[in-house]
């Protein structure tokens, strides 16, 4: 028994050591971000401080207190990046009587037969503004169920991920679907007013990063769609499955670029992707950014749809 207490004490201690060493690895690679594949390495920032704090706590009941220090660093580094998120000085405060604009965001997976689900999600959230991503044909006769509270579509059903549709219950006074870069995935802008208000919205879903012709189109849209938003006046919004966490230094190019600020600030990491892991463990890749004269009021992730994204529902104001 005391051989086998040593063995595993041994094996927690060497096991942890193991673990920090790579999340030092990790850590250090992801300053240089911007380079194909090392960007992953920057999307795990929560998961950096859960399992850097978890190696202190460790290391220190062995009383190994030369890699301690090196465990807090880690985790402080990490934790930067975090934090602002659960800030409750990143909301925003506004007038008494705001103009409500309330947007759900949600990738339907394109495979995903469960209809009922993301019906029942419209239905019960009354977004007044619906942006799907992955649309195929069979999705796109969703929407004709939905019309009846939301009379003012654009809808782009495409194969392999590629589809999208926005569904308003604001006339649009321009649409434009976009071609940002060479693969199929599109970009669809809409504009409306709201009690006279000009509001500009673009849903955007670039493709997954995964190989060196995806990563570029993905980067690639990131721009166009900077410049894009740049030339519009008026209250902005861009949304979409952006296959990105804001720890990318290509989403805070973004937001540098476009002149825009991350909803999420305030309202905690919200991890959307992907289904079935639990919230901790999944990414904030599904994203919204407004403009300096639109208030948050309220962010937050729907149920499950049957998709591999969880919903994505924004409250704002004007």
């Amino acid at each position: 028994m005391f051989l086998h207490e040593v063995v595993s004490s041994q094996l927690i201690y060497r096991s942890t050591l193991t673990v920090l060493t790579a999340i030092v690895v990790l850590t250090l690679a992801s300053q240089f971000g911007k380079h194909l594949y090392i960007e992953l390495t920057t999307h795990f920032r929560f998961q950096y401080v859960v399992a850097t704090i978890i190696c202190t706590m460790v290391l220190a009941a062995f009383q190994s207190w030369k890699f301690v220090p090196i465990a807090i660093m880690c985790a402080l580094i990490n934790a930067m990046y975090v934090v602002p998120y659960y800030s409750f000085k990143a909301k925003r405060s506004g007038n008494s009587s705001p103009i409500p604009l309330r947007l759900l965001q949600a990738n339907v997976l394109k495979n995903n037969t469960n209809y009922k689900a993301l019906l029942e999600r419209v239905s019960g959230n009354q977004p007044d503004l619906v942006v799907l991503q992955e649309v195929t044909d069979d999705w796109n006769e969703l929407t004709q169920l939905l019309q009846a509270d939301y009379p003012f579509v654009e809808s782009v059903p495409l194969p392999e991920g590629a589809g999208m549709a926005i569904l308003s219950r604001y006339k649009f006074t321009d649409v434009q679907v976009l071609h940002f870069d060479s693969s199929a995935h599109v970009a669809i802008l809409v504009r409306f007013n709201v009690k006279e208000k000009s509001i500009s919205v673009l849903a955007m879903h670039p493709t997954t990063p995964i190989s060196p012709t995806k990563f570029k189109n993905r980067n690639l849209q990131f721009r166009e769609a900077s410049k894009l938003l740049n030339s519009f006046e008026g209250s902005k919004v861009l949304v979409g499955d952006l296959n990105t966490t804001m720890w990318s230094p290509y989403f805070m190019d973004l937001i540098r670029n476009s002149g825009l600020r991350d909803a999420r600030m305030g309202y905690g990491l919200c991890t959307t992707w992907p289904m079935p892991l639990p919230s901790f463990l999944r990414l904030p890749i599904d994203h919204c950014l407004v403009s300096d004269d639109l208030r948050v009021t309220r962010l937050q992730i729907g149920p499950n749809i049957g998709s591999d994204h969880r919903p994505l529902i924004v409250d704002l104001s004007l």
